[in-house]
């Protein structure tokens, strides 16, 4: 396993050799990179160009979110589908080999029967795609009741439902486990070994207010790990060390949880957070040792036009 940082879930700003430098001061090994805009600088700029600071960081690729939305219309799927391939070889040259989507938690217009065939199918093909490119596709939940509410249909919301889904899905698609989701849902930290095996994509980590009951938590409640202790996030990468799982673990909280911390605390906090629950569950931490971004003689960072990764 190791530290991943992801500017999506702890909502950061700023330009990518300030984050990667964050990043590393602070003990992560990795970082997700947003594939759109790397696309986008690699068409500009070319490949080596666009990853240079990443590389010379020495920081493992995380994760990147699909560009395609599982429950869109068709005409917008399929779309999302054509452009798919070329952005995969902009991912390849990244050595990215993990992305994530979600799914939604309730539908106005589908069945739970026609809604669960229609992402099996979807999934199905978008395992085709990704399968020559060495790419898993992580998939996340939305525990929150507030995500079903006023909805006419109930959908997939907790991991044992998820874990249905990838039973008759394409092998190259998987599960983000998340000790949010398990938090709301209540279920045991034991249903982790049920996902297929190798088929644990990313691992989240948060914390809850310890006055409010799991149900009836709202997504703007989500805490940094280790906030309160409500959340055992030790036992949870236990559970995720026994099932194999040996990728991405990413702290999340809410932006609003946030407030009135500087970015660079908050990356402090998060790293200091990571590196307690690794030594709580036994982890190996293995010192880092990088060159700090390059800067110019009044200190500003060189290159900082070129993308590097941050979702």
């Amino acid at each position: 396993m190791f530290r991943n940082l992801s500017t999506f879930g702890l909502p950061l700003s700023g330009r990518p050799s300030e984050l990667i430098e964050l990043a590393l001061s602070f003990g992560f090994d990795a970082m997700d990179i947003d594939l759109v805009d790397f696309q986008q600088q690699a068409e500009t700029f070319g490949v080596p160009h666009a990853r240079r600071l990443m590389v010379s960081a020495r920081l493992k690729c995380g994760v990147f979110r699909l560009p395609v939305t599982l429950d869109a219309d068709n005409a917008t799927f399929n779309a999302e589908l054509a452009a798919l391939p070329k952005r995969l070889e902009f991912a390849q040259a990244t050595e990215a080999t993990r992305a994530v989507a979600s799914i939604a938690a309730a539908s106005d217009e589908h069945s739970f029967k026609d809604f669960f065939e229609q992402y099996r199918t979807r999934l199905d093909t978008i395992g085709g795609v990704l399968d020559p490119y060495g790419i898993s596709l992580g998939l996340t939940i939305t525990p929150e009741s507030e995500a079903r509410a006023e909805k006419t249909h109930q959908f997939i919301h907790t991991l044992e439902g998820l874990i249905g889904l990838l039973a008759v899905s394409h092998p190259r698609v998987g599960a983000v486990v998340d000790s949010w989701a398990m938090h709301i849902t209540g279920e045991p930290l034991e249903m982790i070994t049920k996902v297929p095996k190798g088929r644990i994509v990313e691992v989240r980590l948060s914390d809850a207010p310890r006055d409010v009951a799991a149900a009836e938590l709202t997504h703007a409640q989500r805490l940094m790990p280790g906030e309160t202790g409500v959340i055992n996030s030790a036992a949870l990468l236990t559970q995720a060390k026994n099932a194999g799982f040996d990728g991405p673990v990413t702290p999340w909280a809410d932006r609003s949880t946030l407030a009135g911390r500087g970015r660079e605390r908050i990356v402090k906090v998060a790293g200091d957070r990571l590196e307690a629950v690794w030594r709580e569950a036994g982890l190996p931490i293995v010192p880092r040792w990088f060159t700090p971004v390059a800067k110019d003689a009044f200190g500003r960072p060189l290159n900082e036009e070129v993308f590097i990764g941050a979702e």
